[in-house]
């Protein structure tokens, strides 16, 4: 039965986000705060810890939700570009070239929220730029 509730209260956030963060809902509520960051995942994920169902430690879980998209800003955000990986030792310093800004300064993206570039930013300002690319494209209207 805990396992059930777990796993019906990720759905209902993945439902939830089905219809608030589509594009345009997206672009007609940006003057609002943001009201939703997966919160009945978080309360999922609460649970599944406290009643030890595992859950979200199982091949069936769905990706983690993480903070807010670094590109919209609304959306949870579950894809990472750059960083390091875990458990791979950073590199002495000086070993890093300097176009790779983006192995030095990860970056958070939702769903559908996509950084695309033809080489790889090698500035803040290059990223940013990017990063407003894929705002503005994630949440344009689009007649489908």
């Amino acid at each position: 039965m805990q396992l059930r509730i777990v796993r019906a209260l990720n759905q209902a956030c993945v439902w939830v986000d089905e219809v608030a963060y589509r594009p345009a809902v997206v672009k007609l509520t940006r003057p609002l705060p943001r009201w939703w960051s997966c919160q009945l995942a978080r309360a999922s994920m609460k649970l599944d810890d406290r009643w030890g169902t595992g859950y979200w430690d199982s091949d069936e879980a769905p990706a983690v939700p993480g903070g807010p998209c670094d590109a919209c800003g609304r959306r949870a955000a579950w894809l990472v570009y750059g960083g390091s990986y875990d458990g791979v030792e950073d590199e002495e310093p000086g070993e890093l070239d300097d176009g790779d800004y983006l192995d030095r300064h990860e970056v958070q993206l939702c769903g559908w929220c996509r950084l695309e570039f033809s080489s790889p930013p090698e500035s803040k300002e290059e990223l940013d730029r990017l990063l407003a690319l894929s705002r503005e494209r994630s949440v344009s209207w689009r007649w489908r």
